[in-house]
């Protein structure tokens, strides 16, 4: 499983990924397992778009009868796009390669793509989810070919924070609501800001909540699903890129 998280707010773009995969194999007694296995590059950065890209879902793609991972499909595809002038056209570029290599499959897949655009010689941040489901990701979705999603067009920010938190994310929604409820009154008794307010600190608290989720499947004795190392990422509003 996955859990890749993408915030968009006034201090910038934060991004951040686990590093797991579930792999499940057919045995030849014909017994199913299934492995957990780390490193995986989930979050990528795109450095001619000034953008970054995550990946969640499928963990490989079907290419000439050969199970590439999703994660060197997606270094490939950066680099083979190198030409590409916008955010915009890589969506879509991603878009249509996807609907050919993958086609009308009933597996989840999709991609957090963010980065800056100019806009009336302002730089502003823009969002798309790339993917093939819709609907309520924790209990039930519906599948349809993939569409570029360009979930949020270029805008200003003033004091709202837009997140979008994708694959086995239940647990994390149920818990940072109630976190989030509690952060006052820890500044009032501790005098702590949590998270600080940049986006440094933006960041740091996305990566801390994917260690402390996978931490806890640890602690419940189920296959630590959300794990491995947490990649993170932050895009200031000048295009600086800082990977952590």
């Amino acid at each position: 499983m996955t859990l890749v998280i993408t915030e968009l707010s006034k201090y910038g773009i934060a991004m951040v990924a686990d590093s797991a995969v579930t792999e499940v194999l057919k045995l030849p007694s014909g017994r199913t397992i299934a492995r957990v296995l780390t490193g995986v590059r989930k979050l990528q950065v795109i450095p001619y778009l000034g953008a970054g890209i995550s990946v969640w879902g499928l963990g490989s793609i079907l290419l000439e009868n050969t199970q590439v991972p999703t994660d060197l499909w997606l270094n490939d595809f950066i680099e083979r796009h190198s030409g590409t002038g916008s955010i915009d056209e890589f969506a879509k570029r991603l878009t249509e390669e996807l609907r050919s290599a993958v086609g009308m499959k009933t597996d989840a897949l999709g991609f957090h793509l963010a980065g800056y655009v100019e806009v009336n010689s302002k730089r502003l941040p823009t969002f798309y989810h790339v993917r093939n489901v819709e609907g309520d990701f924790v209990s039930s979705y519906s599948f349809h070919e993939f569409v570029p999603g360009h979930d949020m067009p270029p805008r200003e920010f003033d004091d709202e924070i837009l997140t979008t938190r994708n694959g086995d994310y239940g647990p994390y929604a149920l818990l940072v609501k109630a976190v989030e409820n509690a952060l006052p009154a820890i500044k009032t008794v501790k005098g702590l800001t949590i998270p600080h307010s940049s986006l440094q600190g933006r960041v740091a608290y996305l990566a801390a909540w994917v260690r402390f989720v996978s931490d806890l499947y640890a602690s419940s004795g189920v296959p630590r699903t959300i794990g491995g190392d947490v990649a993170a990422l932050g895009i200031t509003p000048d295009g600086q890129i800082m990977a952590f």
